[in-house]
């Protein structure tokens, strides 16, 4: 009966230490999952938001955020690096992931359109004026989303004034590897003008003027987002794109000044096929 006792009472501790042993793996599990998003430099400002409520609303969910370029996120996520999600601020750079079966089928984010920004005590007030000689003009490099875009509003600009494209050129004193690069070079006065995204100018508002771009000349920069297929947190990655798309941070995307799907926008652009959207 004695042995009896013994043999029972090692059996309910070794059960004991079996039951908290489990409930410390399982919380540790649940406090220590963490999502690596790449995301184009232009949407790091925003994405520091976001990133914050969606952690308030899932207790032990961190984001780790890597900011960069397109181009250079891209290359990364080519050569090996981990990631759980991508987004993009073109295709360009989200198509051959798809392609090449890195990503699953990327969804549209938001839209952005492209101003100029001129440093506060600078002479310029008009779209017309980076053509000016004498003028320090800060571009993205071609290589990056907005630097191509960049060039496409020149040549839709110089397509009705002759030469305003190659006079502009030759005021570029400094190309940047990311956006972000050109709207603080033009906040600091080390460029008299630059062109970023709408978004880029918030954070050096009181530092820049901002000078819009007629429609007609302006180009549509698309953000497609993509779950990468290596993804060690398929559903939380789903979770997190949906915040985006559908939860508290479109809104907080929309706040920063992003055009939505929904809000679209009245102008037709090219992407294999014409797609037109319509202003509400």
């Amino acid at each position: 009966m004695k042995d009896q006792k013994i043999i029972w009472l090692l059996m309910s501790i070794f059960l004991i230490i079996i039951m908290i042993t489990g409930c410390d793996i399982n919380a540790s599990e649940s406090s220590n999952k963490s999502l690596t998003v790449f995301v184009a430099a232009s949407l790091k400002d925003s994405m520091d938001t976001v990133v914050r409520q969606f952690e308030k609303l899932n207790p032990g969910v961190k984001i780790i955020l890597n900011s960069a370029g397109s181009q250079t996120l891209r290359t990364q996520i080519e050569q090996g690096a981990y990631a759980d999600i991508f987004i993009s601020a073109d295709e360009r750079n989200m198509t051959p992931l798809y392609s090449e079966n890195f990503v699953e089928a990327p969804k549209t984010l938001l839209y952005n359109k492209l101003i100029v920004i001129a440093y506060k005590d600078s002479s310029i007030n008009s779209f017309m004026d980076i053509k000016n000689s004498g003028v320090k003009l800060a571009l993205a490099d071609e290589s990056v989303p907005a630097g191509k875009y960049a060039l496409d509003m020149l040549s839709k600009i110089d397509a009705d004034y002759k030469g305003f494209k190659e006079a502009t050129l030759k005021n570029v004193v400094t190309k940047e590897i990311t956006v972000t690069d050109v709207a603080q070079k033009v906040a600091m006065g080390e460029a008299d003008a630059g062109i970023v995204y709408v978004t880029d100018a918030k954070p050096f508002s009181e530092k820049i003027k901002v000078i819009n771009i007629p429609d007609k000349y302006n180009v549509i920069a698309t953000y497609p987002a993509a779950i990468v297929k290596n993804t060690k947190y398929k559903t939380l990655s789903s979770k997190f794109l949906d915040f985006l798309l559908n939860g508290d941070g479109k809104k907080i995307l929309k706040d920063y000044g992003f055009i939505m799907k929904e809000k679209s926008l009245k102008r037709c652009f090219k992407w294999r096929i014409f797609i037109c959207l319509y202003q509400f």
